[in-house]
């Protein structure tokens, strides 16, 4: 999990991520306690990442939202995203931040399975609403 001292190690790492990373934005998010990233790495290259939120609500328990998983297209189909996803899942656990979720698009047939191969998961037919 990377820490509020990583931040030119979240900015080197550019290529993951859909756009590249806003400097004060990527500062406020590693220094939120409620924002978590994990990198994975081959060697000292990241190669992927997976980032969640604690979401708080009045009426339940804490619980945390994936809100991306990517894995650099050459490292793809060798268990990182896997790796990544499962220590989400064991964080979440172990901070009480239960249960673990996401949406994912409806169109993606490769992210919906990869999703489902994790036990113990639910599927919800979940309309979600967008405002751009």
């Amino acid at each position: 999990m990377l820490q509020a001292d990583d931040l030119a190690l979240l900015m080197s790492a550019e290529g993951l991520f859909d756009f590249p990373p806003k400097l004060d934005q990527s500062q406020d998010f590693l220094s939120s306690d409620r924002e978590f990233i994990w990198f994975a790495f081959k060697d000292v290259q990241p190669i992927g990442f997976v980032s969640a939120s604690k979401i708080l609500h009045p009426d339940k328990n804490p619980h945390l939202f994936v809100n991306e998983l990517a894995t650099h297209a050459d490292h793809r189909r060798k268990g990182v995203a896997t790796r990544l996803m499962q220590t989400v899942i064991d964080f979440g656990k172990a901070e009480g931040l239960w249960p673990v979720w996401l949406a994912a698009e409806g169109d993606d047939e490769q992210a919906k399975a990869f999703y489902r191969s994790f036990s113990g998961h639910s599927e919800r037919g979940v309309v979600v609403f967008e405002w751009e």
